[in-house]
């Protein structure tokens, strides 16, 4: 879940690398709506698929910063 992701990310010191396909999906919805900062390469064809690179995420945005504090972990 993307805000799961973006808890996780404010406790790391930055820049970080997100791997994973499912985690690089929750950073593209988090860089969409605005909450982050990141570079995230295409995915690279494979002979089994897509494979995706890791993304870097270099800056939690005060809208980024605001979502963590309205919805605090449990």
């Amino acid at each position: 879940m993307p805000i799961n992701l973006l808890h996780r990310l404010a406790a790391q010191d930055l820049p970080v690398a997100v791997s994973g396909g499912a985690q690089v999906d929750a950073l593209r919805v988090l860089n969409l709506a605005g909450h982050v900062k990141a570079t995230i390469p295409k995915p690279v064809r494979t002979l089994d698929g897509f494979e995706q690179p890791p993304a870097t995420v270099t800056e939690i945005t005060s809208l980024g910063r605001s979502m963590l504090h309205r919805f605090p972990l449990r």
